[in-house]
């Protein structure tokens, strides 16, 4: 009984000392985790490199990838959200850094404000290729008018105009390419591209033949002789119609 009872008691007192021994420590990732991750949460809140653009991009590429992120994430809508987020968060952040200097752009001073004229023509300038191919056209258009004048020439001129804004527009902003899976703002985006290119060709055709209808108003208000053109049989006719065709072409090149 003797041995029974020291065995235990020594059996006991060891127990003890290897719990002693025994420490529960919480766990903690170890600091090159934690860089990690907070590198990771840090590259994916970059607003910046969401939009995939350089932090020196001006408001217009800042638009430009602005949009082509939501079309790319058009079905993702937490996705979508933090586009919109990193679009407004860069817009602020320039609007931030201008205001503490001189020089303060529109687009970016008013960027919190819905514009004034939302349907005007707004800066884009269109692929070489199409500047030339519209200017031959264009240019063809005029020549024609110079030996044949007519009115109706300055409005064939207005419907190249139109056709080739409305091709931009698609370009800029693609229409979707399966109606049933877009979105309500990207259903209705081909009947946009196609009243703005519509407006535009028409306004660009009503410019030009105004501001080159200066001539006859001057003829008109002075009684002035014009003189006579070997070649050209109505001069004034065919300034209109380079007003209309010059107009076209300038829109379709570098407006949108």
């Amino acid at each position: 009984m003797q041995v029974q009872r020291s065995v235990g008691l020594c059996s006991g007192r060891a127990s003890a000392r290897f719990q002693s021994t025994i420490r529960f420590v919480p766990f903690k990732p170890c600091r090159l985790q934690q860089s990690r991750v907070l590198c990771g949460a840090a590259a994916s809140d970059d607003p910046f490199k969401l939009l995939g653009i350089e932090r020196g991009a001006d408001s217009a590429e800042v638009g430009k990838a602005y949009r082509v992120k939501k079309y790319e994430h058009r079905f993702n809508p937490e996705m979508l959200q933090k586009v919109e987020s990193a679009h407004s968060s860069i817009m602020l952040s320039q609007l931030n850094a201008r205001m503490k200097g001189k020089g303060i752009s529109k687009s970016v001073a008013y960027a919190d404000q819905e514009p004034l004229f939302p349907w005007r023509p707004k800066r884009w300038d269109a692929t070489p290729k199409v500047i030339m191919v519209i200017g031959a056209m264009q240019l063809g258009m005029v020549a024609y008018g110079f030996q044949q004048p007519a009115l109706n020439l300055a409005v064939f001129s207005g419907l190249i105009g139109i056709a080739s804004n409305v091709m931009k527009q698609n370009a800029i902003l693609p229409p979707p390419k399966d109606p049933d899976m877009a979105t309500e703002e990207e259903a209705g985006r081909a009947g946009r591209n196609f009243a703005r290119g519509l407006l535009l060709g028409v306004m660009a055709t009503f410019v030009g033949m105004l501001l080159f209808s200066l001539p006859e108003i001057l003829v008109q208000k002075f009684k002035l002789t014009l003189p006579v053109i070997p070649g050209i049989p109505n001069i004034i006719v065919s300034m209109k119609i380079v007003g209309a065709a010059l107009c076209n072409w300038i829109m379709t090149a570098f407006y949108y």
